[in-house]
């Protein structure tokens, strides 16, 4: 478990959840943002870049997990404007653009100005689908710091998932899931000491998406941020303590002990 020895029993100083506010600034056109509508002075908020399923291009099509993550002290940015159209890329050729353009954004505004929140050091990319696809694209880049992959995997072969060694987590959604084949195939191809976590839920393709707060989805998506980004240990539980188990999920992991110290955000 590697969080921080010193502080790992604590936990984020947050009175939660917060209300939650979704906006599309004029510096970044092609995205929505997902941020806590008044955050307290001096909470630090970490960032999750997130791709839409299907390649959309509406930002505001997985707004029912983005709020739920936006309460809780995290800046979401969204592929797609505010009840925009259109496709973020190609299907068959997913890219990283659109998400490049958010990290790029992010290291210019992050700790400035009506930005000073934003936590430019704690970044995860995470996305569903094609969203998953796209954020494949950009495990590499040096800003981002945790993988997230929602119901999806690699088209025709594992090419990426093996050069992978970044910490990486799978959320599938069980055999009936289209994408279940490629995302068990890729976290079987990553390499051996690469940190990794795979759940499967048996709810489909679209999993839960569409309840509630994206019900059983949006919670694991929700935690796992709290763990990897806030450092919050009693989220990690979910993971290593057999909280998702006891959720319904079907869990695999290996190296996990590799992960990088997760220092708290206080």
């Amino acid at each position: 478990m590697a969080i921080d020895s010193a502080a790992s029993e604590c936990s984020p100083s947050i009175s939660l959840p917060l209300l939650n506010h979704e906006f599309h600034p004029a510096s970044l056109p092609k995205h929505t943002i997902f941020a806590p509508q008044e955050a307290p002075a001096g909470l630090k908020l970490p960032v999750l870049i997130w791709g839409n399923g299907g390649c959309s291009g509406n930002g505001t099509l997985f707004r029912r997990s983005l709020w739920e993550v936006a309460s809780y002290g995290f800046f979401a940015i969204a592929q797609g404007s505010v009840a925009g159209g259109g496709m973020t890329s190609n299907l068959n050729k997913p890219e990283a653009l659109l998400q490049k353009q958010a990290l790029d954004w992010v290291e210019k505004n992050a700790g400035t100005g009506k930005w000073a929140n934003v936590d430019k050091t704690r970044i995860a990319a995470a996305g569903q689908s094609c969203g998953g696809l796209e954020t494949l694209a950009v495990w590499n880049d040096p800003r981002v710091k945790f993988v997230g992959i929602f119901n999806s995997g690699e088209l025709n072969q594992a090419t990426i998932a093996p050069k992978i060694t970044k910490p990486i987590f799978y959320f599938l959604g069980g055999s009936s899931d289209i994408a279940y084949a490629n995302g068990e195939r890729d976290y079987k191809a990553l390499p051996k000491t690469t940190p990794r976590w795979k759940g499967n839920l048996p709810v489909g393709h679209m999993a839960t998406w569409s309840q509630t707060n994206s019900g059983k989805f949006g919670k694991a998506e929700r935690l796992w941020l709290d763990w990897v980004l806030r450092g919050n240990a009693t989220s990690s539980d979910f993971f290593l303590k057999g909280g998702a188990k006891a959720d319904g999920w079907e869990v695999e992991s290996a190296a996990l002990d590799l992960l990088p110290p997760i220092t708290p955000i206080q």
